[in-house]
């Protein structure tokens, strides 16, 4: 029984064991699950911060995710642009041979530079990820196609070998680009129309049109190969291009890394409960509020009748 100058007290104490009860239910989770808590209200003062900081980590992750995705294609086209080194440089090779030899024609230079001219077709048509990384924006279109070619057409001309003509392009002059940062947009990407890549197609069609057996064309030939030198000579300097963007990527990742690194430890700390305090908490609470319902209830149970036996 509680009397009106009793009952504050009552109620004060009820609260209290109340809070440790709620207390004591928290750390029982806590030590359970390893979190502090399981809403965002339990971290009180740390909650903004833990919200900050794992709205930083979101971002992180999506420009993570952008950086993965234009190294992947970065990487197959520096892939290909060094196999067309290869082909320029054997093809080099192939006319000085086929020019200073007595037996030039026998070296099959039209049927051999054909060829050719399928592998670089087959390397500036590559497909990465359901895309097409030659063509531009248009990344769903097959940026080069010799059947394409009309030779009467003024666009393309094998003939006439003075001009730059990228005729068998089916691209466009986009530049793709990537959001990397906060603060940076990187553009990327080489088209199949680049000069370098023109000079080689140019320079090997010309090797085919005057590298036919018993009418071998010298003129034709000198001028395919002085094509074929400023491919061999230029197309480095694409993969250097390449290589460039490929280094811009892996330094802001680095940096995203040492961010992500630091979200995460500043989160962890944040949101994990140090399990051996909190259990020790635990048993002190629980030992708190069993003496504190024990007294409540022989409290509950005082009367003068009691209080005189």
């Amino acid at each position: 029984m509680f009397r009106v100058s009793t009952f504050g007290t009552h109620d004060l104490s009820v609260f209290n064991a109340m809070q440790t009860q709620k207390r004591l239910q928290d750390g029982q989770i806590a030590g359970v699950t390893g979190m502090k808590s399981q809403d965002y209200a339990g971290f009180n003062v740390d909650a903004r911060r833990l919200l900050s900081m794992e709205s930083t980590l979101a971002r992180i992750e999506s420009y993570e995710r952008n950086i993965a995705a234009t190294e992947r294609r970065l990487q197959a086209m520096e892939t290909s642009v060094a196999q067309l080194h290869d082909i320029a440089s054997e093809a080099n090779t192939l006319l000085v041979n086929a020019l200073n030899a007595e037996d030039g024609e026998d070296l099959q230079l039209d049927v051999r530079a054909e060829k050719m001219l399928e592998q670089v077709a087959g390397l500036l048509n590559l497909k990465h990820e359901e895309r097409y990384l030659f063509a531009g924006a248009r990344t769903d279109v097959e940026p080069v196609s010799f059947a394409a070619y009309d030779p009467t057409d003024p666009a393309y001309d094998p003939n006439n070998p003075t001009a730059a003509n990228a005729g068998y392009y089916n691209g466009d002059t986009a530049v793709l680009s990537a959001r990397v940062d906060e603060s940076m947009t990187l553009d990327y990407g080489i088209t199949a129309a680049e000069s370098s890549f023109e000079k080689l197609i140019r320079g090997l069609q010309l090797a085919v049109n005057g590298g036919s057996p018993g009418t071998i064309d010298r003129p034709t030939l000198d001028q395919s190969l002085s094509l074929i030198k400023e491919a061999v000579r230029d197309i480095p300097d694409v993969r250097g291009r390449i290589g460039a963007d490929l280094s811009t990527l892996e330094s802001v990742r680095d940096k995203h890394s040492q961010l992500s690194i630091y979200a995460k430890e500043t989160i962890s700390d944040t949101e994990q409960a140090d399990v051996a305090a909190t259990m020790t908490q635990v048993n002190a609470d629980t030992v708190l509020l069993e003496a504190s319902y024990s007294i409540t209830a022989r409290l509950s149970q005082l009367s003068l009748a009691n209080f005189l036996r």
